[in-house]
Parts: C-alpha cells; sequence; structure tokens
C-alpha cells in the first residue's frame, strides 16, 4: 500500500517478462501518449503511481491465474470473461469522457482489475462457478445467483477478501467491493460509480451476443446522482461495440487466450 516509487522500478525492472509486457501495453496506442514510454519510470511520470501500480496488479494476476481447470464442456468462458473485463474498463472510459472527469487512465485500469473474485473463484471453484454461469442462463442476475450457490457471498466479497490478503490499497478494494454496490461505499464513490456504469454496459452487452436478455438494469439514482442523462447513456452504449472493437485490435488484450 506504501510502495516507494524507486523500489517498484527497480523490483520490475528486474523482471524482464514482466517490466515489457507493463510498456508493450502502456505503448499499445491505445493510451494515446505522445511519446513512447521506454521504462517503468516514465510510465510512473505519464500515467500515475496508481495507474502503474493497478496494470501491474492485474498483469502478475494473471501469471498467477492463467487459467482454470481443464475441463471438456465447461458453463464458464475463461476468454469471454476476459473481453467482459476489458469491456468494462473500455465503457467506463467512455464514462470519464462522457462526463469529463476523472482520471480515465485509472479507471481504465480499476476496469480491469473490478472481477478479481471471478477469477478466483474459477481457479479454485470451478464446479461452482460453472453452476453460477447455469442460473444466470436460466435468468437470474450475477449477484443473485453466485449468493445462491455460494452461501450468500459474490465475486465482490471474495476479489475484496483476496485483496486485503494481499495488503493491496485501500481504493483498489472499494473498487472491487462495491463496483455492484456503489452506493453503500464509503469513499472513492464517484470512481465506483463510473466504473458501476461501465460494469453494466459491458455486462449487457455481452448477454445479448450470448443470446440471454440483458438482465443488469441500471440504478437511475446513481446515473443521476454523476448527473448522466438518458441520453448520456444511450450514446455510450451505441458508441460501446466500436469503442471495445478498437482497444481489442489496439492491446491485444489476452492474446494469450
Amino acid at each position: 500500500m506504501e510502495t516507494d516509487i524507486d523500489l517498484l522500478i527497480e523490483k520490475v525492472s528486474q523482471l524482464n517478462d514482466l517490466n515489457n509486457l507493463m510498456l508493450k501495453n502502456i505503448n499499445s496506442g491505445y493510451f494515446r501518449l505522445s511519446r513512447e514510454i521506454k521504462s517503468i519510470k516514465e510510465a510512473v511520470v505519464y500515467l500515475g503511481m496508481k495507474t502503474v501500480q493497478n496494470l501491474l496488479i492485474i498483469h502478475i494476476i494473471q501469471q498467477l491465474f492463467s487459467g482454470g481447470e481443464e475441463k471438456r464442456n465447461r458453463m464458464f468462458d475463461m476468454k469471454m470473461y476476459w473481453k467482459h473485463v476489458l469491456g468494462t474498463a473500455v465503457a467506463s472510459c467512455l464514462v470519464s469522457e462522457k462526463l469529463k472527469k476523472g482520471d480515465k487512465y485509472k479507471l481504465f485500469s480499476y476496469g480491469l482489475l473490478h472481477d478479481i473474485g471471478i477469477t478466483i473463484l474459477d481457479i479454485c471453484l470451478p464446479d461452482y462457478m460453472d453452476k453460477v454461469i447455469e442460473k444466470i442462463f436460466k435468468g437470474l442476475h450475477q449477484v443473485a445467483a453466485e449468493r445462491i450457490v455460494l452461501g450468500g457471498i459474490t465475486h465482490a466479497d471474495v476479489g475484496a477478501w483476496i485483496c486485503r490478503k494481499w495488503n493491496i490499497r485501500e481504493d483498489i478494494i472499494n473498487i472491487i467491493e462495491f463496483h455492484h454496490t456503489p452506493l453503500y461505499a464509503q469513499s472513492d464513490n464517484e470512481y465506483i460509480k463510473m466504473l458501476y456504469v461501465g460494469d453494466v454496459i459491458s455486462n449487457n452487452y455481452y448477454q445479448r451476443l450470448l443470446g440471454l436478455n440483458p438482465n443488469y438494469e441500471m440504478d437511475k439514482q446513481i446515473a443521476i446522482s454523476l448527473g448522466l442523462t438518458d441520453e448520456d447513456i444511450r450514446e455510450m452504449v451505441e458508441e460501446f461495440p466500436a469503442a471495445l472493437e478498437q482497444a481489442w485490435i489496439i492491446i491485444g488484450y489476452c492474446n494469450k487466450l
């Protein structure tokens, strides 16, 4: 939580794979930087310490939890999950641009981190994740399905728990724990609300692709508190597929899948 910048730069620079992966993604073109970033130190200067930390965390998690149990005919699709994660990051940036507020780079990195709990559950409890997906296909909201299958807890609870175990920053924990229930958050409220809107846009988009009736109805109280109108939301929903496709091409995210 209290990372020394020079120590962080030193440690990352010693790990060639992680260092090169970070620089490749930062220079991919999605962040639209005015110059090529050649070191983690430059990345901190351009994107900010928190954004770089967030990006490092998601890359490390991908390496620690590179894939769930290999089983035939699984209901849970890890590739579709990572697409939704990127979708939430992209949609959250659209929200930031629409409102002209917040650090969109940091918000993008929050989007990549928000569903850590899903990754943990898929590694540790793959059969339970399949049961959750089965209930979603029957029309249940994801959170309701998880509470039924997991005895009252959700992926947000699991993600927040593991982040506390890892001593990760409190703002990240808040994003992960409250991205479905932003009105319960005690801090980082505006970022959580913007991520919530992005998450709803991304979830509904992917549910339509799967032939499901989208069951993520956006909380109007949250939209109004941000200053978003129905027209704003409609415009972002229309812009989202093209923005997501552009990000997917530029970043090449999850190409290992």
